[in-house]
C-alpha cells in the first residue's frame, strides 16, 4: 500500500470506501512497526517548553554558561567572542569578553573564585553544552576538583540550554539596539555588551517575582542615579590646553565604570575609551539627552493644587451649589489695558538662571490675563453692573476725544 499509516488503511475499509481490500486481525494488539517507513519519515522530536526538574534555591546551586561569537568586527579590546555565566536562581549575569573560545575555561575558574570570594557560594551544577572548551580533559578536572557536577546537552539541541541561549540572544539584539540608536560604530558592541549586562542585573524579570537580580544576589536594592542613555553626547574638562583655548572636549557615554567613580567615555577624534570623573551632562528639557536614571537635580518640580490654574487636575463639583446665578448675556471686555499688558510680558518672559535661560512658563497670573481678554466672556450677574459702568465711562472718553 505504499507505506501508508496503518489508521488510514483501516479508514478505507471500515467506511467502505474502497472495495477488493480485507485487512488481517490482530487478536494481540501488537503495534505495527515498518522500518522502511522510521527510515524515510523520522523527524525530530518536540522539546518541552516547560522546564523538566526542580528551579535552583540558592546562588550557584546551578550555573548556565555559554559563548557567542564570533563577531564581525574586533571589539576595542581585540575581543570577538563573549562568554555568558548565569545563576538560575537570581538570573545574576556576568559576561567575559575572550580573544578566542578557547578562553572560556579560564573564565569559568575565574567567575567560581569570585562566588566563592564575594558571594561565599560554590558552585554545584554547570549546565553548558558539549563544545569544545567545555569537555576539555583539565577542564573536566578542573570541576572534579571544585565538586562540580557537568550537566550536557545533548548535540544539536540547544533548546535543553534555553537558559543561557535566550540570555545571549537577548543580549546581542540590545548590541544592535544600541549601536543603532547612537550611530557609533560597530567596534564598540564590547562596550555595548558590558552596559547591557550591567542593565539587566538590575531590572526586573519573569523568572524573579518581586525583585530583580541584584537584589536577590545581594540583598540590597540597586542604585540607578547617573545611568545616561548609552552613546549620549558628554562634555570632559581637559587639564592640557592653552589660556584661551576650551575647557572641555565632547565625548560620547559608555557607562558607569564599576572599579572606580567615574565613567567610561569614548572620544571619536581618537576613538578610544577612558574613564572620567569630571563629565558635565546637557540636562535641559530641550535636549535629547534623556537621562535614564533618577538624578534629576537639573529640573525643577512644580507642586499645583486642583484648585491652581496649572494643574490638570479638575476639582469635583457635581455637588458644589453656585454661589451666583447662571449670567443671562455675555459682554465683551474690550482690548487689554497697556498694565495688563505689561504685567502679562513680565511673567511670561524667561528667566534668566546660572547655565542659561529657562524656557518661559505660563505663570497663573498670566493665562488667567490671557482667559481675561477671551472676547465674548460669560459674566456673572453678580459683576454685570460694574462692568456696564466701565463700558460706558470708556464710551464717553471715546467721544470726548472725537470732539477734540
Amino acid at each position: 500500500m505504499g507505506h501508508i499509516s496503518p489508521g488510514t488503511a483501516r479508514n478505507l475499509v471500515e467506511n467502505k470506501f474502497v472495495t477488493g481490500l480485507r485487512l488481517e486481525y490482530s487478536p494481540t494488539g501488537d503495534p505495527f512497526f515498518c522500518e522502511s517507513c522510521v527510515y524515510a519519515k523520522a523527524t525530530r522530536k518536540s522539546v518541552p517548553k516547560v522546564r523538566e526538574g526542580e528551579r535552583a534555591s540558592t546562588f550557584g546551586q546551578e550555573i548556565h554558561s555559554n559563548v557567542w561569537g564570533p563577531a564581525p568586527i574586533e571589539s576595542k579590546c581585540g575581543k570577538r567572542y563573549y562568554v555568558t555565566h548565569i545563576d538560575d536562581c537570581s538570573r545574576l549575569t556576568h559576561l567575559t569578553l575572550l580573544r578566542k573560545k578557547g578562553e572560556a575555561p579560564d573564565a569559568y575558574k575565574d567567575f567560581d573564585v569570585w562566588c566563592e570570594t564575594q558571594l561565599d557560594a560554590r558552585i554545584k551544577i554547570l549546565n553548558s553544552d558539549r563544545g569544545g572548551e567545555y569537555t576539555g580533559d583539565d577542564f573536566d578536572k578542573y570541576l572534579k576538583s571544585r565538586g562540580t557536577v557537568q550537566k550536557l546537552n545533548v548535540h544539536d539541541t540547544p533548546q535543553q540550554a534555553g537558559v543561557a541561549e535566550r540570555r545571549n540572544r537577548t543580549i546581542a539584539e540590545r548590541i544592535r539596539a544600541l549601536l543603532h540608536a547612537s550611530g557609533l560604530p560597530k567596534s564598540l558592541w564590547g562596550e555595548a555588551a558590558h552596559h547591557v549586562v550591567w542593565l539587566l542585573n538590575r531590572t526586573p524579570t519573569k523568572a524573579v517575582k518581586g525583585k530583580t537580580p541584584f537584589e536577590a544576589a545581594f540583598g540590597k536594592k540597586p542604585n540607578l542615579s547617573g545611568v545616561w542613555e548609552w552613546g549620549d553626547k558628554v562634555w570632559v574638562r581637559v587639564e592640557a590646553g592653552n589660556k584661551l583655548g576650551g575647557r572641555v572636549r565632547e565625548g560620547r557615554w559608555m557607562e558607569i565604570d564599576e572599579k572606580s567613580k567615574g565613567v567610561r567615555v569614548y572620544w571619536p577624534d581618537k576613538r578610544n575609551v577612558t574613564v572620567e570623573r569630571n563629565v558635565y551632562y546637557d540636562q535641559t528639557c530641550s535636549s535629547v539627552s534623556r537621562l535614564e536614571g533618577e538624578d534629576w537635580n537639573g529640573f525643577i518640580q512644580v507642586e499645583t493644587k486642583p484648585d491652581s490654574p496649572d494643574s490638570d487636575v479638575k476639582p469635583d463639583i457635581s455637588d458644589a451649589k453656585p454661589d451666583v446665578p447662571p449670567p443671562k448675556y455675555e459682554i465683551d471686555p474690550g482690548p487689554p489695558s497697556a498694565a495688563e499688558e505689561s504685567t502679562s510680558e513680565i511673567e511670561t518672559r524667561p528667566k534668566r538662571t546660572r547655565n542659561g535661560f529657562s524656557a518661559p512658563r505660563k505663570t497663573p497670573a498670566a493665562k488667567s490675563s490671557a482667559t481675561k481678554h477671551a472676547s465674548w466672556r460669560k459674566v456673572s450677574c453678580k459683576y454685570q453692573e460694574s462692568i456696564i459702568s466701565t463700558l460706558l465711562h470708556r464710551l464717553r472718553v471715546c467721544h470726548r476725544f472725537g470732539q477734540s
